[in-house]
């Protein structure tokens, strides 16, 4: 792997490139799970305030738990990205 020399001849920089690259990437996918996460937390909140006569009550049962499942899962790998 070829180094790239600073003015002074230091050592090479395109590990701090990489670096950068990745946390611009996290960055950019972190932003996209944040929306999709306040979508179905919003989505969440109009299920669980909807009455059980709209669509029975197993089929409402079904949507909360797979919502719910999704939400938790977004939540997790937001976690997971924050954390060092």
């Amino acid at each position: 792997m070829a180094t790239k020399k600073g003015a002074a001849g230091g050592e090479g920089t395109e590990w701090l490139e990489a670096l950068e690259e990745r946390v611009r990437d996290a960055t950019a996918r972190l932003t996209v799970l944040t929306a999709e996460n306040a979508r179905l937390a919003k989505q969440v909140e109009e299920l669980e305030g909807r009455s059980e006569g709209e669509g029975g009550a197993e089929t409402w049962r079904r949507e909360r738990e797979e919502i719910r499942g999704r939400v938790e899962k977004l939540t997790a790998t937001l976690e997971g990205l924050l954390e060092p």
